[in-house]
């Protein structure tokens, strides 16, 4: 794990955003874990939050590889924002751009082709490259939507990269790796800011993680988890 990892763990903590007990999820499985980015929601929070996406922007795509970071509506929308002003804040300014859930009908965008009537904020270049951010990933459909609006506005461009605060490493209970099945139907790469076995590595050797926690979330996961996750359960027992 890199530094603004741990510290990005920390504040999730801090924030009670990330809690440990007993939670049911929607799925109807009871977890051991949740996280809550609603509660993200001040302005500190959100500055956290968006220096969290930054950084891992930065360091798996690099400030060269993208020039748009695209929010889809609605929890997306501030997520862009604070992204961007968390980059120009490192020395790397990018354009934040989100859509809309009904068409704009007055203005210049609804004189012009039917994609950009769907923008909230300034039409992409043909070419331009998209890294997308939202809070979490279960089904993945919004995103899909979201990658072939981008296709019509930027034919020439390309959504290079998923943002996402947490990778639970969980499959849908029809079995399926969301992440993977998102990144193979869409092309699009999932970059979480951290992932949950990072997560319960990191806070088990700072000592930060009670046994019985740390022993749910091991049989949470090699129960439900993927096949990545399933090996890290394995190597805990």
């Amino acid at each position: 794990m890199h530094d603004y990892q741990r510290a990005f763990v920390d504040f999730l903590l801090e924030a009670g955003a990330l809690r440990f007990g007993e939670f049911t999820l929607k799925s109807g499985r009871t977890s051991p874990v949740f996280l809550n980015t609603g509660l993200l929601d001040t302005g500190a929070r959100l500055q956290r939050l968006g220096g969290a996406y930054a950084e891992a922007a930065l360091d798996r795509v690099g400030a060269d590889g993208f020039d748009v970071v695209f929010g889809p509506a609605y929890k997306g929308i501030p997520l862009a924002i604070a992204t961007a002003i968390a980059l120009a804040a490192r020395g790397v300014d990018k354009a934040a751009l989100s859509d809309r859930k009904e068409e704009k009908t007055h203005g210049a965008e609804a004189s012009g082709a039917p994609a950009a009537k769907r923008l909230l904020g300034r039409v992409p270049a043909p070419d331009a490259r998209f890294v997308m951010v939202d809070d979490v990933l279960t089904t993945g459909g919004t995103k899909v939507e979201a990658v072939a609006l981008l296709a019509e506005v930027s034919p020439q461009g390309s959504v290079v990269a998923l943002l996402i605060v947490l990778d639970r490493q969980e499959v849908r209970p029809d079995g399926v790796d969301a992440v993977a099945a998102f990144t193979e139907q869409s092309g699009v790469p999932v970059i979480p800011v951290v992932t949950l076995t990072q997560t319960l590595s990191y806070l088990r050797d700072a000592g930060r993680l009670p046994d019985d926690d740390l022993g749910r979330c091991v049989d949470y996961l090699g129960r439900y988890g993927t096949s990545a996750a399933q090996a890290w359960a394995k190597e805990q027992s």
